[in-house]
């Protein structure tokens, strides 16, 4: 973006929509409490705190890279690893299957896993800071230059706590829940969350009436079981909420959520094509 100063070029060039990257931009200037960037409808332009954090930033990457090559100098070897990017939530009943797998076929390879949104992992997937992502399947307009392959779907639903009337129901249509108060996520951190289920519940998301917006799984859960409210989600939160709260299917029919690995359409490095490896043949041992 300081390079470009225009949010459309510098989306395109990143391989981004605009909306995540207006994001990465305010939380960075969130984190260091400055302005970063002045914009009219005119014009984009640094401010003298921005030009201050532009040199040392490109220092930084500098040095980082410096220190990196230094270091495997000095150990006389570079030791392989994998970044890899995973939303906690989707992948609570994955991510222990596929490093399993992943740790046979190349058991000298150190994983690093990172807890990001989705707009953070195709980021990082385009910086090439990440090598694969397990996620839910993004939108077609952010995956270019991406692949992505389906591991498993997961049907939606509702969490709600274990005395509510919502708990008596074996299943639910989406519709049943047209203007009731939900719990859900923080919209500015997973915008993807309200695209997903507003498709799944074929309800604008305008019209979606979150009571209460949550930073993570865990926070979700403690609000649906203190009986705030139920919350719309993939059946994969099973896997971090247990028993604290019933989950209720929606009906047969309805939209699943797409769960799979995220990566680089070129360039995919050895050790990451073999954890794209790990999870397909995850993804086939659940199916069988």
């Amino acid at each position: 973006m300081a390079e470009e100063l225009n949010f459309s070029r510098a989306a395109q060039r990143l391989h981004v929509s605009q909306p995540p990257l207006s994001r990465q931009i305010r939380d960075l200037e969130a984190e260091l409490n400055v302005t970063l960037l002045e914009w009219t409808r005119q014009n984009v332009r640094l401010t003298s705190a921005g030009r201050i954090t532009l040199l040392h930033a490109r220092k930084l990457l500098r040095d980082s890279d410096l220190l990196r090559s230094e270091a495997q100098i000095a150990a006389g070897t570079e030791q392989e690893e994998l970044h890899v990017g995973y939303a906690p939530s989707p992948t609570a009943e994955l991510l222990a299957r596929v490093l399993c797998r992943y740790q046979e076929l190349a058991p000298r390879t150190r994983v690093t896993f990172h807890d990001l949104n989705q707009a953070g992992m195709v980021l990082s997937l385009h910086r090439r800071t990440l090598d694969v992502a397990l996620t839910v399947r993004p939108r077609l307009a952010e995956m270019r230059g991406l692949t992505f392959d389906l591991v498993r779907y997961y049907r939606h639903g509702i969490i709600c706590s274990a005395d509510s009337e919502w708990s008596k129901h074996k299943s639910l249509s989406p519709r049943s829940l047209a203007g009731v108060s939900l719990v859900g996520y923080q919209k500015e951190d997973f915008p993807e969350y309200y695209q997903i289920i507003s498709k799944a519940m074929r309800i604008p998301a305008a019209q979606l009436k979150v009571r209460q917006q949550c930073d993570g799984a865990v926070s979700l859960v403690a609000a649906v079981e203190s009986g705030r409210a139920p919350a719309v989600v993939g059946e994969f939160i099973k896997g971090i909420a247990g028993n604290r709260v019933r989950f209720v299917p929606f009906t047969a029919g309805t939209l699943r959520v797409p769960v799979g690995i995220l990566y680089r359409r070129n360039g995919l490095s050895e050790r990451a094509s073999i954890f794209v490896e790990a999870c397909r043949r995850s993804g086939e041992a659940i199916a069988k």
